[in-house]
């Protein structure tokens, strides 16, 4: 959808081409600025649309349009099942993604109704919003947690830009077959394609062609020497494919219910990769503001944990 953002020129900027006050006072980006001037109204001063080289006074109020997008990822079909929202505003969504749905149609996957995608569609319908949804940062099918979603594409761009800062970060809980020794440390091993089969990933030496750098921070918060299971605390250095779950089992601690890298079944009710994205730190795209979400533990993962304590 379109966006409007707003900001009043500082006594910093007082004097300054409206260009230079865009670029360092707002965060625009040169592609974000040339999209704005071939908009009614694109880049305004005080209610009045001014041309970039124009100067610009303290305490006036300049407001820049973001491009108006197509309809709301029109090619997906809405899917009337009811997400958990953890957090919206004008510009992002936060989700609650359960285990069992993929994110969005991808590949031979095209013909998928019910995606997460695909329920955002019709969130956002329901509500009369147009634009189209991007999703920052995905996660696997059985993986659930949180998920977050640009509205506009300018969002979706600052997003992506914090997640390459390092400024993005999700928290990862998973249960695993096997404690890790030591129970905290870092794992520092490159990815890529398993070339006898392309839906897995494999460890591979530094210096492969084909691999990618890939480093995972883990903690054992909790273990249970009885049934050499641990509750571990994760977060990523790089974001690769599969990255904690071929980690994890090249420490010789796969997660419970991984069928490609594990056991697919680890009792207890566990029928799934025993994996959930518990929280995500960013700021917000335009206004910079620190936002912490929690995505609570699901029902599989803490009903093991009880059965296990009890």
């Amino acid at each position: 959808m379109q966006r409007c953002i707003e900001k009043t020129v500082s006594a910093e900027y007082d004097g300054s081409t409206l260009q230079h006050f865009l670029r360092e006072g707002m965060g625009l980006t040169r592609k974000e600025i040339s999209r704005a001037k071939f908009l009614p109204d694109g880049i305004c001063v005080d209610g009045e649309r001014k041309k970039v080289t124009t100067r610009v006074q303290a305490g006036r109020l300049v407001k820049v349009r973001t491009e108006r997008e197509d309809a709301v990822s029109a090619h997906l079909e809405a899917s009337d099942v009811a997400l958990e929202i953890l957090y919206e505003d004008a510009d992002v969504l936060v989700v609650n993604k359960p285990a069992g749905i993929s994110v969005h149609p991808s590949g031979r996957q095209t013909f998928l109704a019910d995606t997460l995608a695909n329920r955002l569609v019709s969130y956002l319908r329901k509500k009369g919003e147009e634009g189209v949804i991007r999703i920052v940062g995905r996660l696997d099918r059985d993986t659930s947690g949180v998920v977050l979603a640009a509205k506009n594409r300018t969002a979706a761009a600052r997003l992506m830009r914090q997640r390459e800062e390092g400024k993005l970060r999700k928290t990862y809980l998973a249960l695993t077959d096997g404690i890790p020794k030591p129970e905290r440390g870092s794992i520092c091993k490159s990815l890529r394609p398993n070339p006898a089969d392309k839906t897995r990933m494999q460890v591979c030496p530094s210096g492969d062609a084909q691999g990618k750098y890939a480093k995972t921070c883990y903690e054992a918060v909790k273990k249970w020497e009885s049934e050499n299971t641990a509750f571990v605390k994760l977060q990523l250095e790089t974001g690769r494919t599969h990255q904690i779950r071929v980690h994890m089992q090249s420490i010789g601690c796969p997660l419970k219910g991984d069928p490609l890298y594990g056991k697919a079944d680890s009792g207890h009710g566990i029928t799934r990769t025993a994996l959930h994205a518990a929280m995500l730190d960013f700021c917000q795209p335009f206004t910079g503001e620190p936002l912490h979400m929690e995505a609570a533990l699901p029902k599989d993962i803490a009903r093991f944990m009880a059965d296990v304590l009890e």
